[in-house]
């Protein structure tokens, strides 16, 4: 709706021009701050886009997403007001989110997922963790696997009988 607005100011103001009613526009400074928070709220749609069920999404995926919602969602200096307030609700929201999930196994995801396997998302020491527990869950896999057989003592393969006779 805030970017409708945006995208209609001289619409608007000529159809409440025209008609008596009690509906004003907003101030020019008012349609900045608009403006800020569309901005903000952008990358809020952009991964409810990506997540919001249209498409399949991998588990792999919401990782780099909540990373990327977490660094935009930070303060910086040049935020006023109440797009610091905006900002730190959004952020603990999200903080109390994320303890519900299972951070470990999004983790493991999204280093196995080509796309993301440099893990761009984690920090330095975080990425060793997560290698160190890939690489002891594919540890523990194998010691729950029998020995390999040799090549000698397998059996060949049933000839499969045709389905249809001709």
């Amino acid at each position: 709706m805030i970017k409708r607005v945006n995208r209609n100011i001289e619409p608007l103001t000529a159809a409440l021009a025209l008609h008596s009613t009690k509906v004003t526009m907003p101030t020019a400074t008012e349609l900045e701050k608009t403006k800020k928070l569309e901005a903000a709220l952008e990358h809020c749609r952009y991964v409810t886009d990506l997540l919001g069920g249209k498409k399949f999404v991998s588990c792999s995926v919401v990782m780099p997403a909540l990373c990327h919602l977490s660094r935009v969602m930070e303060v910086t200096e040049d935020d006023p007001a109440y797009l610091i307030k905006f900002k730190e609700t959004f952020s603990a929201d999200m903080e109390g989110r994320k303890e519900k999930l299972n951070i470990a196994w999004l983790r493991v995801a999204t280093a196995l997922d080509p796309r993301f396997k440099d893990l761009k998302c984690l920090s330095k020491p975080d990425r060793v963790v997560v290698w160190d527990s890939i690489r002891a869950l594919l540890q523990q896999q194998e010691k729950g696997r029998p020995a390999a057989l040799d090549d000698q003592s397998m059996p060949e393969p049933e000839k499969k009988k045709p389905a249809l006779m001709y």
